[in-house]
């Protein structure tokens, strides 16, 4: 039976010089090269971006609670507790590694089955629709990859030629099994600067689930924020 604790694991399983608002007024698409450009800039690690070496993290059911997410040269990788000590587990719902919110690869954050298309103009932001390659999803024993079952798109400010965020979506209720029924299925990313002229980081994640599975009906959901990005010492 799928429980409520396996479907959050499967939910948690990241140079255009036109003024904002008119960009927003206009339906001209971008420059084409705007979606290269972006993915070119959120990968790049040059030593002037510096590197981020922790983070801060405050889970949706931690109530104002926050963990620290440290990487030390010499004892590695570590979540830290509210209270600063080191957490032999990693808190619910946050990532594993969490250098995977601190060393995204954008090919693989914003990969598509078909090019990037340019869809509109929104907030002074360049939508584009993505095909995701691959979209895993599993708990309480089922296993599923549902890409063809969703669709994202990804917003760039034209201005900053950055990364905002990423959204996907089931645009229909649909079976990955004929076990199991996705009703509503939607995660967000947001990205933003580690520090000013900093690597692109992740900011906050999101979930909204609505599923069936053997007669249950699960609703969830929830909202994980970072920020507090520390730099690697140098030397």
């Amino acid at each position: 039976m799928m429980t409520a604790p396996a479907l959050r694991t499967l939910a948690c399983t990241a140079l255009l010089a036109v003024p904002a608002g008119l960009a927003a007024a206009s339906d001209d698409p971008p420059s084409e090269d705007l979606f290269a450009r972006a993915l070119e800039a959120a990968g790049a690690r040059t030593p002037a971006a510096g590197a981020v070496c922790g983070f801060m993290a405050e889970p949706s059911w931690a109530e104002g609670e926050t963990f620290r997410y440290e990487v030390d040269p010499e004892a590695g990788a570590r979540w830290h507790g509210p209270d600063g000590e080191v957490l032999e587990e990693r808190p619910e719902g946050l990532p594993e590694n969490g250098d995977n919110l601190i060393g995204i690869v954008p090919e693989r954050v914003f990969a598509s089955q078909e090019p990037p298309r340019f869809v509109r103009w929104q907030d002074g932001l360049a939508i584009y629709q993505l095909r995701p390659v691959n979209v895993p999803l599993s708990g309480g024993g089922f296993s599923f990859d549902i890409a063809d079952n969703v669709v994202g798109e990804a917003a760039i400010d034209p201005q900053t030629v950055r990364f905002v965020y990423r959204t996907i979506r089931a645009p229909e209720s649909f079976r990955p099994s004929i076990a199991v029924r996705i009703r509503e299925y939607e995660t967000g990313v947001e990205f933003a600067p580690a520090w000013e002229g900093g690597p692109l980081v992740v900011t906050a994640t999101r979930y909204a689930i609505n599923a069936s599975a053997m007669m249950r009906t699960f609703d969830l959901g929830g909202e994980n924020r970072y920020g507090d990005f520390r730099p690697c010492e140098a030397g």
